[in-house]
């Protein structure tokens, strides 16, 4: 193995939160190095096809900005996305429809105009060298063969904590009453979609839908229902899988729709054999699906499959053991943090790991919270932040915090933090991050400019 090249910080992982973390230290003048192991950015929103993204708005207030807006706002200067609109299904206070392919092209874009940041395609991490409480190197693989890695600061930006795992970082999987993880679903993109039938069948049937108010006023059509037809397919064996309804968010283009209905459960994102086994079962409950909507559910005669997700979509593996952890009373109670570093506004929102159901605790006041520095902290080590899904957080809690602007705006916080911390992350000044922070968000930004109660 040749000697290990050297970088400010090291970002392991180029999915949103990644990308946003990566971006936001080259822009404090931070030599980076950014290693992915897919040969494209943007993770579970460009290869998984997750979307629309959910949580830039607690009731009409914007909470996420930075990054994550400057995303948004160069997406829809291509067409590429209808911006933020209300959530028709009550969830979220807006949803924001992206195209998956133009947001491809805008990653690359942006990493092209950070000299600072050296980016490893097709780069598998597999290793750390660790003393003294300090990552020294990380050990990566690509068809080149084996190589090194070293920074001041490095970033586990994975979403399965395998930065973290290699240089020994406590975890828990999934919940901690069983190990088991949320489901995990393959999206798939359908076309020739005939929406006005599907708002005809939801005028008509409002029992049979998840409806926000002045859904039906939107010309905006997203899906959370249909669950006798659902039932009924499953009673006929036309779907095999755990599924109590249709979900489903129309696309950038007007016919066109993105479906999160599948559901892999009890498998580990951790196991190459059960990943293997998921994406195999995936295609098949695609193929069900497709052949359900054309057959049962007026306005999708017509559908076509334009694209299924490159991968499959995994909402939970690995949270690491933090400094705090971030637990379901903080979420369903508002907490502030005095080292908060971002806002979330999302519910609570399982799928049953064992089951058909989705459990989403939205109550009638917007979801609005902190994530504090702590989470991101691993216990144990001086010179390493985990930001995304990874987070240390309870399996309920992940399950609000999880969503994608969240995962981009503490990716941005942990790219701050890296930039300023000269390899000890407990020694950041976060009054001085949070002030950063804040400018980048061109928002109103923590606890001290908030009321918390």
């Amino acid at each position: 193995m040749s000697e290990a090249l050297r970088f400010d910080v090291l970002v392991a992982g180029a999915g949103a939160s990644g990308m946003a973390a990566a971006i936001a230290a080259a822009r404090q003048g931070a030599r980076v190095a950014l290693i992915e192991q897919s040969a494209t950015p943007g993770g579970a929103n460009t290869q998984a096809l997750v979307g629309p993204l959910m949580g830039f708005h607690s009731g009409k207030r914007q909470v996420i900005g930075g990054i994550a807006q400057e995303i948004v706002d160069r997406l829809i200067l291509r067409g590429s996305s209808l911006g933020h609109i209300p959530d028709p299904l009550g969830v979220a206070s807006s949803i924001t429809p992206i195209e998956p392919e133009i947001l491809r092209q805008l990653y690359f874009e942006m990493l092209a105009e950070c000299p600072g940041i050296t980016l490893f395609l097709q780069t598998l991490l597999c290793g750390a060298n660790v003393e003294n409480g300090q990552i020294q190197s990380v050990q990566t693989a690509s068809k080149a063969g084996l190589s090194a890695l070293s920074a001041k600061c490095y970033i586990d930006a994975s979403g399965d904590a395998d930065l973290s795992q290699f240089a020994g970082v406590p975890c828990q999987v999934g919940r901690a009453r069983d190990g088991l993880s949320q489901p995990m679903t393959l999206v798939i993109k359908l076309g020739g979609v005939d929406f006005g039938r599907v708002k005809a069948k939801m005028r008509l049937r409002p029992d049979q839908f998840v409806l926000a108010k002045g859904a039906l006023k939107q010309d905006y059509v997203a899906v959370s229902g249909y669950f006798d037809e659902v039932r009924r397919a499953r009673e006929a064996g036309e779907i095999t899988f755990p599924r109590d309804r249709v979900l489903l968010f129309q696309g950038v283009r007007p016919d066109e729709a993105v479906v999160n209905m599948s559901r892999v459960i009890e498998k580990s994102a951790l196991s190459p054999a059960q990943m293997t086994q998921a994406q195999a079962e995936g295609q098949a409950q695609a193929q069900q699906i497709l052949s359900f909507l054309r057959r049962r559910i007026d306005g999708f005669q017509n559908a076509f499959l334009i694209q299924t997700g490159q991968t499959i979509g995994v909402r939970e593996s690995r949270h690491i053991l933090g400094d705090y952890t971030l637990t379901q009373k903080d979420v369903l109670h508002g907490a502030c943090f005095d080292d908060a570093v971002c806002m979330c506004a999302f519910p609570i929102d399982i799928h049953d790991p064992r089951g058909a159901s989705l459990a989403c605790d939205a109550s009638s006041r917007p979801c609005l919270y902190d994530l504090p520095y702590r989470v991101m902290l691993p216990a144990g080590l001086k010179n390493l932040l985990v930001t995304g899904r990874a987070i240390s957080a309870e399996h309920e809690a992940a399950a609000s915090a999880r969503i994608t602007p969240t995962a981009m705006a503490l990716g941005e916080a942990a790219g701050i933090a890296a930039a300023l911390s000269q390899g000890d992350t407990r020694s950041v000044d976060v009054s001085l991050l949070q002030k950063l922070i804040t400018a980048a968000h061109g928002l109103p930004g923590q606890r001290s400019l908030r009321e918390c109660k």
